[in-house]
């Protein structure tokens, strides 16, 4: 009995350790690091669109990677069967890192069957850090079209960004 305590209390731990980090990669702790953590998140094989002097960077995962206060707390739809798609731009004509700007982003999904489905962008800024997000619902296996118009402050033209991703519940 003793071993079959100690084997629970060690998987009850490992368990909360795993779920630290879980709350770790997707966001609690740096911003950068949880990109990189997360390839889930991301594009595959993602990298950001040049526009002239920005750089427009993109993902698209499942909702149940934010924790439930912070999807509260930016009005975003939360479950398995919703999606965010965050867009982030970035002047980078003083520099390669570039600073983060403001825009006018407006964008639709599409499915297989051409259903569209307009996206609503909230934009956030978080110390220097500014983005935009928008929810999204999908079905199991579901591949949609992304097609978002992204219009960078000081910038004259607008561009649209085109990605494709499946999506699982």
């Amino acid at each position: 009995m003793s071993i079959l305590h100690s084997i629970m209390s060690m998987t009850q731990r490992l368990m909360a350790c795993l779920a630290l980090l879980v709350l770790g990669v997707i966001g609690v702790v740096s911003p950068v690091i949880a990109e990189s953590q997360i390839p889930e998140a991301r594009v595959m094989n993602q990298e950001p669109i040049q526009m002239g002097n920005y750089q427009v960077h993109f993902s698209a995962f499942n909702s149940t990677f934010v924790p439930p206060g912070v999807a509260e707390l930016y009005n975003l739809r939360r479950g398995s069967r919703y999606g965010i798609v965050n867009i982030a731009i970035r002047d980078v004509s003083s520099d390669e890192l570039g600073t983060a700007v403001t825009g006018v982003v407006s964008g639709h999904t599409m499915n297989l069957l051409t259903q569209k489905s307009s996206l609503k962008f909230s934009e956030v800024k978080d110390g220097s850090a500014i983005y935009y997000l928008a929810d999204f619902k999908f079905s199991d296996e579901e591949l949609l079209k992304f097609a978002i118009d992204v219009k960078p402050q000081g910038s004259s033209q607008s561009e649209t960004l085109r990605f494709e991703q499946t999506f699982y519940q």
